[in-house]
């Protein structure tokens, strides 16, 4: 996958996070291109550890959409992270496994679309 189609991937997902009503039939229609698992593996892995705090947020500092640059920026920086660091890698594991549970509705609803793609 390259660059592009994995920023493209991130920013379609990252629509679940912002603080406006989620259209989830038009986030499966944005992914339906991608392997299942790799869309899954970026929702929990790549971008529900860099925007999850805005769903948490009182008052959510993003309600229209994340910045793709910013987005992309962020994610990357994690993923360097994780592989340079034996305790970040831990640290970011753990996260996760909270973040698979947390947000088990939302990929629920994101399955269901993809479910209903042709």
């Amino acid at each position: 996958m390259t660059r592009e189609e994995r920023i493209y991937l991130w920013s379609a997902l990252s629509d679940v996070f912002v603080d406006t009503e989620v259209d989830y039939g038009y986030i499966a229609r944005q992914v339906a291109g991608f392997d299942r698992a790799t869309v899954q593996a970026a929702f929990y892995q790549d971008v529900a550890p860099a925007c999850y705090s805005n769903m948490l947020a009182p008052i959510p500092p993003i309600w229209t959409g994340f910045d793709s640059a910013w987005l992309s920026a962020t994610i990357e920086q994690a993923q360097a992270a994780r592989r340079n660091s034996t305790l970040r890698r831990l640290r970011d594991r753990l996260f996760i496994a909270y973040l698979r549970r947390a947000l088990k509705p939302e990929w629920a609803k994101i399955e269901q679309e993809l479910d209903l793609e042709p």
